[in-house]
């Protein structure tokens, strides 16, 4: 994918947030797209989310977040994860607020090289004026992995981000293994402070039928200090 990205590609990652779609393989386009961009992709979505609506039936704000690629719910109230900075949130053309939606985001990972910023995020948007048929809330399923460079911000679903080995991912815009490395540990970290321990999370992810072995490699190392029989 080119470094700019098109009305079908902004379309795509904010389908990738809501509904979870298919992974695919092409690179994070970073600079932002136009605002007529945005509107195309934004009114795209929410075409597709009306059809979805009587199944999903979120008229109040939601009660869970999903912790991104290990899909588990966690209860929204009193969670204890950080809530994305507005002065990043507004660099990112699928998160700032327009006259359809606002996006409530919060971070599940986080890491810093010397150019760019990397944030893994779950939340929900809350639509402005959802209309007849249409739902006001829509969850961020699957996650995303945003990177921040300058002012520029763009981001592919957390799943495919994990999954994806760039070697060439320092001059094509996807994130290096270095980068992810450090995410998944800090995710893992994230997670278990959002459960209120180890003890809870193994519980949870148990109840919620999570295949810790289906996860990115990463994910299963840093995870696994937490899961490695006390002493």
């Amino acid at each position: 994918m080119s470094p700019v990205m098109t009305a079908r590609n902004g379309f795509q990652i904010l389908s990738n947030l809501i509904f979870g779609r298919a992974k695919n393989t092409g690179a994070r386009g970073l600079n932002m797209p136009s605002t007529a961009i945005k509107r195309v992709a934004t009114a795209a979505l929410i075409a597709i989310s009306t059809a979805a609506a009587s199944a999903t039936g979120r008229d109040k704000p939601p009660q869970f977040l999903t912790v991104p690629v290990l899909g588990l719910r966690v209860p929204l109230e009193g969670i204890n994860v950080e809530p994305l900075p507005e002065d990043v949130r507004i660099k990112c053309p699928q998160l700032y607020d327009d006259q359809r939606y606002t996006a409530h985001m919060w971070i599940f990972g986080r890491a810093k090289d010397a150019a760019s910023s990397y944030y893994v995020l779950a939340g929900y948007y809350k639509r402005s004026n959802p209309g007849p048929g249409r739902q006001k809330y829509e969850i961020a399923k699957q996650g995303t992995v945003f990177t921040v460079t300058g002012d520029k911000c763009g981001g592919d679903g957390a799943d495919e981000t994990f999954w994806l080995h760039d070697p060439n991912a320092d001059s094509d815009g996807n994130v290096p293994d270095r980068v992810l490395k450090m995410l998944a540990v800090d995710l893992a970290a994230r997670t278990v402070r959002a459960f209120g321990g180890r003890d809870r999370l193994v519980l949870e992810l148990k109840a919620q039928r999570v295949d810790f072995e289906a996860l990115p490699p990463e994910l299963r190392k840093a995870f696994n200090p937490y899961f490695e029989p006390k002493r």
